[in-house]
C-alpha cells in the first residue's frame, strides 16, 4: 500500500514540478525602483546664548534626505511637512569664553565674547561650513554683557564672510511677566 503510494505522489510531482512551493516561493518579484537616500544640508543655525558670567556659541547644521517625500509616498501631507520642520540640528561648533582662554569673572566681559564670537566666526569661514547651504540663522539668548560684543563683531570686520549669509535672527529670550514672587535679593 504505501509502495503504490509512494509511486502515485512522485510520478504526480514530476508531471506537475512548475507547481510546488518551492518554485512558486522561489520565483523573484518585480518590485518599483527604490529610491536612495540624499543627504543635503538645509541651513546652520548659530545659537548664541549670553548669561550674566559667561558666553556660550553653538554652530548646528540642520540635514535630512531630499528623496524621504518620494521613498515614503504613503505618507500624508502634514506627515512630510512635519518631516521637513522637524529635522535634527547637529553640532558643529560649540565654543564658549572659557575656552578662547578667559577665566572666572573675566568671561562674562565685552571683551571675551568680542573674542569668542569672531573666533567662531574666523572657524566658520575656515572649515567652510557655510559652503554646503548659504542660509544661516540666528538664534539670540540672554541679556549678559556679550550680547552687545557679539552684534559688535558681527558688524564689524570679523565678520565680513558671515553678515550677508543671514537669513533669519531670531530672540529668544525668555521675559517673565506676572507669575509667583521672585526670590528676595541678595544684599551684598
Amino acid at each position: 500500500m504505501f509502495r503504490s503510494a509512494s509511486r502515485l505522489f512522485s510520478s504526480a510531482s514530476k508531471t506537475r514540478a512548475v507547481e510546488t512551493f518551492g518554485s512558486v516561493h522561489n520565483q523573484r518579484k518585480t518590485s518599483p525602483a527604490k529610491v536612495e537616500e540624499k543627504i543635503q544640508v538645509f541651513k546652520h543655525v548659530l545659537h548664541c546664548s549670553f548669561l550674566k558670567n559667561n558666553t556660550f556659541l553653538t554652530l548646528t547644521k540642520v540635514e535630512g534626505d531630499i528623496n524621504w517625500a518620494e521613498r515614503n509616498p504613503n505618507k500624508s501631507w502634514n506627515d512630510k511637512v512635519l518631516y521637513f520642520l522637524t529635522l535634527p540640528q547637529k553640532i558643529c561648533i560649540s565654543q564658549s569664553a572659557g575656552s578662547v582662554g578667559f577665566r572666572k569673572a573675566q568671561r562674562g566681559e565685552y571683551e571675551a565674547s568680542f573674542q569668542l564670537s569672531s573666533f567662531v566666526f574666523k572657524q566658520m569661514i575656515e572649515k567652510k561650513y557655510l559652503q554646503d547651504s548659504g542660509a544661516l540663522e540666528v538664534v539670540v539668548k540672554g541679556f549678559g554683557k556679550g550680547r552687545k560684543a557679539f552684534f559688535d563683531s558681527l558688524k564689524g570686520k570679523e565678520g565680513n564672510g558671515i553678515r550677508d549669509r543671514i537669513t533669519k535672527l531670531s530672540d529668544l529670550t525668555p521675559i517673565r511677566f506676572g507669575g509667583n514672587r521672585p526670590a528676595k535679593h541678595r544684599r551684598i
